[in-house]
C-alpha cells in the first residue's frame, strides 16, 4: 500500500452518447470516465497507457474492475471524477475512483481498477514484471 495516496481530479460532462433510453448514463459511460481520468493522470506524470524501455513495450492490463453506482446521472450533468492511486506494490497498481456531482458534491459512484505491470514482447503473450523504478517514481511523484 501507499503511505500517502496520490490523488488526481478530472472534470466531465455527461454527453448524450453516455445515456440510454431511460435518460440516465449507462454503465459503460462510467468506465469510460474512469479510463479517461486514468489517461489524464498518466499524462500529468509524463507517462502513457503504453510505455517502452530498452527491453520493449510495457503496459498495465486490468486484472479486475469494480463499479457501484450510487445515484443516477443525466445528460449535461457536470461531474468530478477523482482517481486515487492506492496500491503500487511492485507488480500491481490499484486506482480507487469517486465520482461526484459538481453542483451539490453528492457522490454518485465509486469504483476500483486493479492492474498488473506486464511486458508485451513481439508475437508472444504478455507476462508480469516488476514495475520499473522510473515508472513507479513518476506515478508516486517522487522522481528527482
Amino acid at each position: 500500500m501507499i503511505e500517502t495516496p496520490v490523488a488526481f481530479e478530472h472534470h466531465r460532462t455527461v454527453r448524450w452518447r453516455d445515456t440510454d433510453a431511460s435518460g440516465f448514463a449507462n454503465m459503460a459511460a462510467y468506465i469510460t470516465w474512469m479510463e479517461e481520468t486514468e489517461y489524464e493522470f498518466l499524462r500529468s506524470r509524463n507517462l502513457s497507457v503504453v510505455l517502452s524501455d530498452d527491453k520493449g513495450r510495457i503496459g498495465f492490463p486490468r486484472l479486475s474492475s469494480e463499479l457501484e453506482i450510487l445515484q443516477p446521472v443525466r445528460f449535461e450533468d457536470q461531474l468530478l471524477v477523482t482517481l486515487q492511486l492506492s496500491t503500487c506494490d511492485g507488480k500491481k497498481l490499484g486506482y480507487d475512483f469517486q465520482i461526484h456531482q459538481q453542483s451539490n458534491q453528492e457522490q454518485v459512484a465509486r469504483a476500483r481498477f486493479t492492474m498488473a505491470c506486464c511486458r508485451f514482447p513481439g508475437n508472444q503473450l504478455p507476462y508480469a514484471i516488476l514495475i520499473p523504478e522510473w515508472i513507479e517514481q513518476r506515478l508516486l511523484g517522487t522522481e528527482s
